[in-house]
């Protein structure tokens, strides 16, 4: 009986030191606790296209008669630029910018040029939702410059530049590492403005963006 019972301990011991031989302490390694949500961090810059749905509200002493809503739809092309931050696996910030080349035409009295809008720029900051690893939506916030000339309709050089606060939505897709395109819209209201030579402009518009960039 008592060899039996040595025999079980010493099988015990022998089977409790092997295991404790084989317990190795992990291995840390330099990128072993990397997060995997780094895809949107860093630069990017692209160039866009834009369908631009343009109204103001416009009181010309001697054009118009009384306060007239006048609208439009054109196109800009441009070029945009930003930087993003990936804080964890649900949240991105970020800061946006674009320059865009404007044509469109306001008109009124059937077919007369009353004026335009000649170029805008933008400056955003954005805040994203990864809803895939590589499709970004986000909200932005911002504030918008326009240059406005309205001499067609005046006679005189009336052209001016307004601001105004900007909103939008959008979703950025990476289709590559480094290739990524976005589809965005905003609404911008440049407020009540003095135009030289009398009467206010009070412009607003609806964008709609597609565009590329390369993401550094």
């Amino acid at each position: 009986m008592k060899l039996a019972a040595v025999a079980v301990v010493a099988v015990l011991g022998s089977t409790m030191a092997a295991q404790a031989q084989s317990m190795v302490a992990p291995v840390v390694t330099s990128g072993m606790y990397q997060p995997s949500y780094s895809a949107w961090d860093g630069f990017y810059v692209g160039a866009q296209g834009s369908l631009i749905g343009m109204k103001s509200h416009e009181i010309a002493p001697g054009i118009l008669v009384g306060e007239q809503l006048l609208g439009d739809i054109g196109g800009s092309a441009g070029v945009f630029a930003g930087y993003r931050y990936q804080l964890n696996d649900w949240l991105v910030l970020g800061l946006d910018a674009e320059v865009n080349n404007v044509a469109t035409q306001f008109e009124f009295n059937g077919a007369t040029n009353y004026g335009a809008l000649k170029w805008d720029a933008a400056v955003r900051a954005t805040l994203g939702y990864p809803v895939a690893p590589n499709v970004l939506a986000y909200g932005t916030v911002g504030y918008s410059w326009g240059r406005f000339d309205f001499t067609p309709s005046r006679g005189v050089d009336t052209a001016f530049t307004a601001g105004g606060f900007q909103l939008g939505l959008g979703v950025d897709m990476m289709v590559t590492q480094n290739l990524m395109a976005r589809l965005n819209a905003t609404w911008t209201h440049y407020g009540v403005n003095n135009v030289p030579g009398g009467g206010t402009s009070e412009p607003s518009n609806q964008v709609v963006r597609a565009g590329l960039a390369w993401k550094f």
